[in-house]
């Protein structure tokens, strides 16, 4: 189905997505310059086939390095800082929803709700940071979403989801301590 054939980027997208992140507040995120892909700077990333495609796989790697750039990262092949990993999950869950029965009459209505059992898609995508000398996460965000239908996939809805995934990166370690 086409509707849920690009679902990572409609989880990017939606307005009912929850953004999570989690690091390690005793580290000293200053020290680090720059980064590369968590195997062997060969970017790679796990998710569904369907995502296995190279436009949009050269289109999620350009927009990491682009995103890291504008925080004043440096891509760098050879002795990278950190090292970035990227997932995408995707599977059907059954949910329950509850609603009045619109085709009575308002008189007839009934004061409870009916129960319908709706297949929704469920999308998570994950995005960690390796240190590199450390061999430790150092930080990691997660984007989390239900859908029932995606938006064409483009390189502009991908910058805007990986935007979103690094908004808070690196943290504000003021806030922290």
């Amino acid at each position: 189905m086409k509707s849920n054939r690009f679902i990572l980027f409609l989880i990017l997208m939606v307005g009912c997505n929850n953004i999570q992140t989690a690091y390690d507040q005793e580290i000293d995120f200053s020290k680090y310059r720059t980064f590369c892909w968590l195997e062997g700077c060969q970017f790679t990333f796990t998710g569904p086939e369907y995502l296995q495609d190279s436009v949009i796989q050269v289109n999620i790697r350009k927009a990491i390095i682009d995103a890291m750039k504008s925080k004043g990262y440096v891509y760098d092949d050879n002795n990278p800082d950190l090292l970035i990993d990227f997932h995408v999950v995707i599977e059907n869950e059954k949910v329950i929803t509850y609603h009045n029965r619109e085709d009575e009459p308002y008189y007839y209505r009934m004061t409870f709700m009916t129960p319908q059992e709706v297949m929704l898609t469920k999308g998570t995508v994950m995005l960690h940071m390796v240190d590199r000398a450390q061999s430790i996460v150092v930080w990691q965000s997660q984007l989390l979403g239900y859908m029932d239908s995606g938006p064409e996939i483009s390189r502009k809805n991908i910058q805007r989801g990986v935007r979103q995934l690094l908004k808070n990166f690196p943290p504000d370690q003021k806030k922290s301590n």
